[in-house]
C-alpha cells in the first residue's frame, strides 16, 4: 500500500520502530513506523526571568478546497447514506465521502503570540474537528528552531470543518483520505498567521478571570453524557470557564481567549457546507463588541462530554412555500453566540482588572509513547494495568471486585495492536471482536483493529496501516505540552477531554485549581479521553478510544509529570525524557484540476437547470432589482476557479452615497467586512460528474436581515434594520473581479392580521421570512412568523388611501396592538420605526 511504501522507504533514512528488544505482545512490532527524534525545546538551559510581555494576534481564512470532505460525522461517507448530498455530483478529493457544496461561515486560523524575557510561544486555534500530530511539528519546523517545543495548535471541534489532513488510519473514518492539497492549504494558513501574530507583537499585558459555576442555567453548554451519572461528579458539565485578556500597554485590545468545552455540533450530518458551528458563532458574537479587530479564540477545555446549547432556529418541517429548502439550521449558531456574549464580556472586563505587563514564560513540548506494549499504559503506580496482550488467551471476565474496584491487570482489552468501538455489552461487528468480552460492558462490542481495519478499509476505500502484528504508527505516539504564564500553568490533552478527568488534573496540578488551564483538542488527538471509571461505564465516548480504559489516564499522568518543569526556575528540555515522534508521510493526490478554468469570471446568460443553490434553483444569475428586508434573499451567479485552485473571495458592497456608483465594502462594527456567515456561498460542478473539463459555477445569497456588527442595527429587536440603499456583490477570482448588477434594499418583510370588536381594531404584526436563514428570534423558528415583539409601531386606520388616524405605541409580547376603530375604516396600515410597512384590509 502507498503509505506503507513510504514508511519502509523512510526506514533507511531515518529509522523504524524496533520496540528496544522488549517483549512483545503478541509478536507485534512497530517495525513498520518510522520515527525520528523530537527536537530539543528552544532555549532550553537557560534561566526563566521575568520580562515584559509583547503580544500580538492575527487569524486568516483556510482556503481549503470547497468539496473537501467535511469531519466529525461517519454518516457523511457515501456508502452510508445521503447525508449532506443535494445532487448527483462526483468530486475526487472527498474519495469515499460525501463532498461540502459550500461555505456558511468560514473557518478560521487564529494566532496569539506572546514574547516575555528570551520566551515567546504560539498559540493557534483552528475551525476543524481534531488537530494531527504532523501539523505542531511540521508548523514548528516551517517557523525555525527557535520554535521548537514553543507551539500549540488547538482544534475548535467543528462537526462543519474541513477535514481530509490527518495521516492517522482510524481517525479517518469520521474525516476522509488525507489529501496532500488540503494538509498544506493547512499548514500555510497556520504558518501565515503565526507570522503575521509574531510580526504584530507590541508592548502588552495580560489578565486572567476564572469562574468554577459557569453558566449554571445551561444557557450556552450542557452536560451530554448520561452514561456516567452514578459516577462522582459524573452529572457535572464543563462549568471550568477561564478567559485570558491581552492589551497592549497604551489599552487597546488585543485578544481575548475564553475557555471551555462544548462540542461543535449545532450543525448535523446533513450540513454539507464549511462552518465554524458554535464556537465560531460564539467568538464572531463576542468580536462585534468591539470597535477594532480583536481576536476572539475560544478554545476547548472539557467538551469531550459536554454540548452547547443553541437557541432559535428554523421549522424543519414541510411548510407551504418551504417545502423544498434543506433543513440548514445556522440560525442556531448565531442563537448561541448572541446567548453567551453578556457571560464573555462580563468574564473580559473582570480579567482588565488585575492585568500584568511583566511576566514568566516558559513552554515545553513532548512525545509521548503509547501502543502498543501493555506495560506502557500502566497508571496509579502499577494499581491499574493491563495484563499482556495475548489472542491466545481468554479474558477472566472479572471487570470489578466485591468492593466495586476495577480488577487489575486488566485482561478484557486484548487487543495488540489496539480496539475501538466500545461502547457495549454486545458485539457489533463479531468477526473483529476481543473473543471471551461477550456481554461485558463495554469490551463486548471492541473490534480489534487489526481485524477491522481490513474491512473496513476496504468499504471506506482507506488504508488503516495496521494488521495482526503491526498496529496504526500514529496511534503509538502523542504529545503534550505545558505553558507557564505568570502564575498560571497551561497544559495540553492530546483529544476529547472530558469533565472527570479534567477535573482529576486539576485536583493534581502543581498550581492551584483555579490557574490551571487544561486545553483538550490540543497538540493530537488520541480519541475521546476518560478515566478508567468513565470509560467502563460504555456509551458513545469510549467507542472513539484505540488503546482502552487505560490511556487518557495514562496520558494525563504524563501531563503530570510534565507541568512541574513549567514552573521551575530552569529552562528544561521538554523532548529529554519523552519519546521519539511518527514522521509525517506525504502523499500523491492526482487530483484533474481545471487551471484556467473555462469561462472564469463571467456571469451566465442563463442557469444551467443543475445549479444548486440554498433557496432553490436561481431564475437567474443577476440578482433582483428590488430585494425587501427580513424575507428578501439577494443571489447572485457566476462561473469561476476550479475550488482546487481558488475559493471565490465575496464581500458584500454598498453605494456611498445615492447615486454616486461608488460601493465600498460592507463593514461590521469591528472593521472586519462583510463575506461570509451571513453571505452564503454554493459551488456547483457543471457537468456535475467530469468526463472532462469542467464549468465551475458558483451561487452567492444574502438574506436581507443586518449583518452581527451591524452599527446601530445589531440587537436582536432591530431585524428590520437593514440600511437602505443599493448593495452588490463583489467577487475576486484568480486573477480577475466581478460584481453583481446592484440591488436596491427596499423596505418590507412584515405581515399583519387585523380584525374589529368592541370599538377596536385589534392588530398583530409579525416578521415573515419564509426562505429564510437567518435568526429572528432566540426562542421561535425564524422561517416562521415572528412576532414583533414590544417594539414601537406607528398605525394608521385608513379609508382607502386616506389616513383616518394615526396611533404610535408599543406592540406586546405577542406583537398586538390595539386602536380606536373608525367606521369608516377600511384597512389598517402598521409602519415600524424602521419605516418598513404592512397592510391589510379590514
Amino acid at each position: 500500500m502507498r503509505m506503507r511504501a513510504l514508511a519502509l522507504l523512510g526506514c533507511v533514512l531515518v529509522g523504524c520502530g524496533d520496540d528496544g528488544g522488549a517483549p512483545k505482545d503478541n509478536g507485534v512490532t512497530t517495525e513498520r513506523c518510522v520515527y525520528e527524534p523530537v527536537p530539543a525545546t528552544a532555549r532550553a538551559g537557560g534561566t526563566v526571568t521575568a520580562g515584559a510581555l509583547q503580544a500580538g494576534a492575527a487569524e486568516r481564512v483556510l482556503e481549503v478546497p470547497v468539496g473537501t470532505a467535511l469531519g466529525g460525522y461517519t454518516s457523511r461517507a457515501g456508502f452510508l447514506g445521503s447525508a449532506g448530498v443535494v445532487d448527483t455530483r462526483k468530486v475526487k478529493i472527498s474519495g469515499s465521502f460525501n463532498p461540502s457544496i459550500g461555505v456558511e461561515s468560514a473557518p478560521r486560523v487564529k494566532a496569539v503570540a506572546l514574547t516575555a524575557g528570551d520566551e515567546t510561544v504560539v498559540i493557534l486555534h483552528f475551525d476543524a474537528i481534531f488537530v494531527y500530530e504532523g501539523m505542531l511539528f511540521d508548523l514548528e519546523q516551517r517557523l525555525g528552531p527557535e520554535y521548537a517545543g514553543k507551539v500549540i495548535i488547538a482544534a475548535s471541534h467543528s462537526h462543519s470543518g474541513w477535514a481530509q489532513f490527518t495521516g492517522h488510519g482510524p481517525l479517518k473514518l469520521g474525516s476522509g483520505e488525507m489529501r496532500q492539497l488540503v494538509y498544506d492549504r493547512f499548514l500555510a494558513a497556520f504558518e501565515g498567521a503565526a507570522r503575521d501574530a509574531l510580526a504584530a507583537r507590541k508592548p502588552a499585558k495580560i489578565g486572567f478571570f476564572y469562574d468554577g459555576n459557569f453558566d449554571p442555567t445551561n444557557q450556552i453548554n450542557h452536560d451530554r453524557r448520561g452514561d456516567n451519572d452514578d459516577l462522582p461528579g459524573g452529572k457535572e458539565k464543563d462549568n471550568h470557564f477561564y478567559l485570558i485578556r491581552v492589551d497592549g500597554t497604551d489599552d487597546t485590545p488585543i485578544a481575548a481567549i475564553p475557555i471551555f468545552g462544548e462540542h461543535g455540533t449545532l450543525n448535523d450530518d446533513d450540513n454539507p457546507f464549511a462552518s465554524t458551528d458554535s464556537t465560531g458563532a460564539l467568538e464572531r458574537v463576542f468580536q462585534e463588541q468591539f470597535d477594532s479587530k480583536v481576536v476572539v479564540m475560544h478554545m476547548q477545555s472539557a467538551g469531550g462530554d459536554n454540548s452547547p446549547n443553541g437557541h432559535g432556529g428554523i421549522d424543519c418541517n414541510a411548510k407551504p412555500g418551504n417545502a423544498s429548502d434543506p433543513c440548514f439550521v445556522w440560525a442556531v449558531e448565531e442563537g448561541h453566540g448572541r446567548a453567551a456574549v453578556t457571560t464573555m464580556m462580563a468574564a473580559y472586563t473582570a480579567a482588565g482588572a488585575n492585568m500584568k505587563d511583566t511576566i514568566e514564560l516558559e513552554m515545553l513540548t513532548r512525545s509521548v509513547e503509547t501502543g502498543p506494549k501493555a506495560a506502557t499504559f500502566a497508571i496509579r503506580d502499577g494499581a491499574l494495568e493491563y495484563a499482556q496482550f495475548d489472542t491466545t488467551k481468554t479474558p477472566d471476565g472479572k471487570v470489578y471486585d466485591g468492593s466495586g474496584n476495577i480488577v487489575s491487570p486488566i485482561d478484557e482489552f486484548n487487543a495488540p495492536v489496539g480496539g475501538a468501538l466500545c461502547e457495549s455489552g454486545n458485539a457489533m461487528f463479531p468477526a473483529a471482536n476481543i473473543p471471551g468480552t461477550e456481554g461485558l460492558v463495554p469490551y463486548g462490542s471492541c473490534l480489534r483493529l487489526d481485524v477491522a481495519g481490513e474491512i473496513l478499509g476496504e468499504i471506506f476505500q482507506i488504508d488503516f496501516g495496521v494488521d495482526e502484528k503491526h498496529p496504526v504508527c500514529e496511534s503509538t505516539r502523542t504529545t503534550i505540552s505545558a505553558l507557564r504564564i505568570g502564575d498560571y500553568v497551561i497544559g495540553t490533552m492530546p483529544g476529547e477531554l472530558t469533565v472527570m478527568l479534567a477535573s482529576y488534573l486539576r485536583s493534581k496540578s502543581p498550581a492551584a485549581a483555579d490557574h490551571t488551564i487544561i486545553l483538550g483538542y490540543a497538540q493530537g488527538h488520541v480519541g475521546y479521553m476518560l478515566r478508567p471509571e468513565d470509560w467502563l461505564k460504555g456509551g458513545y465516548e469510549p467507542s472513539v478510544t484505540f488503546w482502552g480504559p487505560l490511556e487518557a489516564e495514562y496520558i494525563g499522568e504524563r501531563l503530570l509529570e510534565l507541568m512541574p518543569l513549567a514552573l521551575t526556575p530552569m529552562r528544561e528540555d521538554g523532548a529529554s525524557g519523552g519519546a521519539d515522534k511518527v514522521k509525517l508521510a506525504t502523499m500523491t493526490d492526482g487530483l484533474e484540476i481545471d487551471d484556467p478554468a473555462p469561462l472564469a469570471g463571467q456571469v451566465p446568460a442563463t442557469v444551467p437547470e443543475t445549479i444548486w443553490a440554498r433557496t432553490g434553483h436561481p431564475a437567474s444569475a443577476q440578482p433582483a432589482a428590488q430585494v425587501e428586508r427580513i424575507s428578501g434573499i439577494a443571489t447572485f451567479v457566476w462561473t469561476g476557479d476550479d475550488p482546487n485552485v481558488k475559493t471565490p473571495h465575496v464581500v458584500l458592497q454598498h453605494e456611498t452615497a445615492p447615486s454616486s456608483g461608488v460601493f465600498v465594502d460592507v463593514a461590521r462594527r469591528s472593521g472586519r467586512v462583510v463575506e461570509d456567515a451571513e453571505v452564503v456561498l454554493a459551488y456547483t460542478p457543471e457537468p456535475l460528474q467530469r468526463s472532462g473539463p469542467q464549468t465551475h459555477y458558483w451561487v452567492a445569497e444574502w438574506q436581507v436581515v443586518p449583518w452581527i456588527g451591524t452599527p446601530g442595527a445589531d440587537a436582536m429587536d432591530e431585524r428590520g434594520g437593514v440600511p437602505l440603499g443599493l448593495y452588490r456583490f463583489h467577487v475576486e477570482g484568480k486573477g480577475w473581479t466581478l460584481d453583481s448588477e446592484p440591488f436596491d434594499v427596499v423596505g418590507g418583510g412584515l405581515t399583519m392580521t387585523a380584525s374589529r370588536a368592541a370599538n377596536t381594531i385589534h392588530s398583530v404584526v409579525k416578521m415573515n421570512a419564509p426562505k429564510g436563514w437567518r435568526l429572528l428570534d432566540m426562542d421561535l423558528k425564524s422561517n416562521q412568523p415572528i412576532p414583533l415583539k414590544n417594539q414601537e409601531v406607528t398605525v394608521q386606520v385608513r379609508s382607502g388611501v386616506q389616513i383616518l388616524s394615526t396611533t404610535t405605541a408599543t406592540t406586546d409580547a405577542n406583537g398586538a396592538i390595539d386602536v380606536l376603530d373608525n367606521p369608516q375604516a377600511n384597512n389598517v396600515k402598521i409602519i415600524d420605526r424602521f419605516a418598513n410597512a404592512t397592510s391589510v384590509n379590514l
